[in-house]
């Protein structure tokens, strides 16, 4: 086969000139996630990468090349998180080189790692160093969940939220199986280059490749054909987005009028159920992160009447999914304890009763905690003390609505938060407005939206300010508020797959199986190079 002389130039600049050529390549990685979705950008830079990495010899220098690739990507990808540094600047000022490139460096540890072990197991120039990297890389990125406080943001599937099609593979083995899919076709055109001048490799290579994301895709596409949004016909839900931003937010004076603000888009969407929905339908309210300070709705008189007056007005029953604000005790040193939490308040008899309630779990670190506090002296963004850590993921019970597993914030990024067994929908509750209008909520959403099509249920997601939406159980946004702006949406929740999926019964056990496969084929690879040499 003739190569153009242009492309073997560029391959071997490439092969030449590893760290930057990697750090370009993960930086366009980075625009092949949300909200702009470039995939070729993704093939391009895995392409790279694989090939930057086939010639190296050192394991130090692999080490370093996919810690380059790593950082690319990262710098570029997470850029936005410097706008909750912001809110208080001048208190802040010493995180901005942290958050723009200590963040990024920590993220590319496990990356190093996977480099080194990447050539120091296999021979230079072949394909058992290809799929080696790639298998191992996928491994890095696995580990990304539980690598110090835990943070897999970004994984290369979830650039599939924009093809509904491919994200359905998802619902087979979980955002994980999709990203390292989503890595060996991307890398496609670098196999087939390393496979160079074993033609049945090449066919091989390729058969798998397309083969698989055709598959992928057909499959994909016919799940959306064959089961359209289905809506229940005994719960709706009204979601609130007040638009609130982070600084208002944390005013006290100005509780009382972000409370008002709540209520009023709750009976705007009340009153559109009436005129739409079945009257014999349940409705669950549904408010975002730390909408309620849980002193003030059982404390303070009026705030429990506004509600009890909100939800009994209609001919429904009507039960609160909301964010709350508790404290709950106090702590070794006589401090208070509060919680960042999600709590069921439920309207019987006339009166309110919290019903059940999830301390979040998965706090973040400096933004709702601060680690080594004693030894630190500083407060969370936050502003106060910090969150205590909840128990772990929870079924809430309610009277009115069906079992809801709630998801604070960031925990929806994990797979796990969304595996409650008995829970009939998902709720997501947040506030985006710390990272502004920027990739940030958009990628929230992205990844959201995947907990949707592994578990088969509708995710109901509530934000400050970021984008409120309906996801149906196979991934589609039914309907959303969009970023800054104040809106509400009320529609019936939409059915969940009663079955479930596979993801439900087998869980990682795919990705799994894909890391034992990529370790084998890359050992089997290395044997026949060993013996062929010899």
């Amino acid at each position: 086969m003739n190569v153009p002389p242009r492309l073997v130039r560029a391959a071997d600049w490439i092969l030449n000139h590893p760290k930057l050529s990697v750090t370009v390549a993960g930086a366009m990685a980075a625009y092949a996630m949300a909200p702009f979705y470039i995939w070729p950008l993704m093939m391009l830079a895995l392409c790279v990468y694989v090939l930057a990495m086939a010639r190296i010899t050192s394991p130090w220098r692999g080490a370093w090349t996919t810690f380059f690739f790593g950082m690319g990507f990262f710098t570029f990808g997470l850029w936005w998180i410097v706008n909750a540094l912001m809110m208080d600047i001048r208190q802040y000022w010493w995180a901005l080189g942290f958050s723009i490139l200590g963040l990024p460096v920590l993220l590319s540890l496990l990356w190093f790692v996977a480099g080194w072990l990447a050539v120091r197991l296999t021979p230079p120039g072949g394909l058992a160093r290809a799929v080696a990297t790639l298998t191992l890389l996928m491994a890095a990125e696995y580990g990304r969940a539980f690598n110090l406080s835990g943070f897999p943001w970004n994984l290369f599937g979830y650039m599939w939220a924009d093809v509904p099609a491919l994200m359905q593979s998802a619902a087979i083995g979980g955002a994980y199986y999709v990203t390292f899919m989503t890595s060996l076709w991307m890398a496609l055109p670098a196999l087939l280059w390393l496979a160079r001048p074993s033609r049945r490799r090449q066919v091989v290579i390729a058969v798998i490749g397309i083969g698989s994301f055709a598959a992928s895709f057909a499959w994909g596409a016919w799940r959306l054909a064959e089961h359209p949004a289905t809506p229940r016909e005994d719960t709706a839900v009204v979601i609130v987005q007040p638009n609130i931003t982070p600084d208002e937010k944390w005013r006290p004076e100005d509780a009382v009028e972000h409370f008002k603000t709540h209520i009023d888009l709750t009976r705007d969407g009340l009153s559109e159920l009436d005129q739409h929905q079945p009257p014999f339908m349940d409705v669950a309210v549904v408010w975002p992160e730390t909408a309620l300070d849980e002193q003030m709705v059982m404390g303070v008189p009026e705030v429990p009447k506004l509600l009890v007056e909100t939800l009994r007005g209609h001919p429904y029953r009507a039960a609160m999914v909301t964010g709350l604000w508790r404290e709950d005790g106090t702590d070794s040193l006589n401090q208070p304890n509060y919680y960042n939490s999600v709590g069921d308040i439920s309207l019987v008899g006339g009166k309110l009763n919290l019903d059940d309630v999830y301390n979040k779990h998965h706090l973040v670190p400096f933004g709702e905690y601060i680690p080594l506090e004693q030894t630190l002296h500083m407060k969370p963004i936050v502003g106060f003390a910090g969150f205590k850590w909840g128990t772990g993921p929870k079924v809430l019970q309610s009277p009115v609505v069906p079992p809801v597993a709630p998801m604070i914030c960031f925990e929806a990024i994990f797979p796990w938060y969304g595996k409650s067994e008995g829970a009939q929908w998902l709720v997501n509750t947040s506030n985006d407005g710390w990272y502004g209008d920027t990739a940030g909520p958009y990628q929230h959403l992205a990844m959201t939206r995947f907990r949707a099509v592994e578990q088969g249920k509708p995710v109901i997601r509530s934000a400050t300010t970021g984008i409120s939406a309906v996801i149906g159980p196979y991934g589609r946004v039914l309907r959303s508020v969009a970023f800054n702006h104040a809106g509400y949406i009320a529609l019936a929740l939409p059915d969940y797959i009663k079955g479930g999926t596979l993801y439900t019964y087998w869980g990682e056990t795919p990705f799994f199986a894909l890391l034992a496969a990529g370790l084998i084929v890359a050992a089997f690879l290395r044997l026949r190079n060993d013996s062929t040499n010899s």
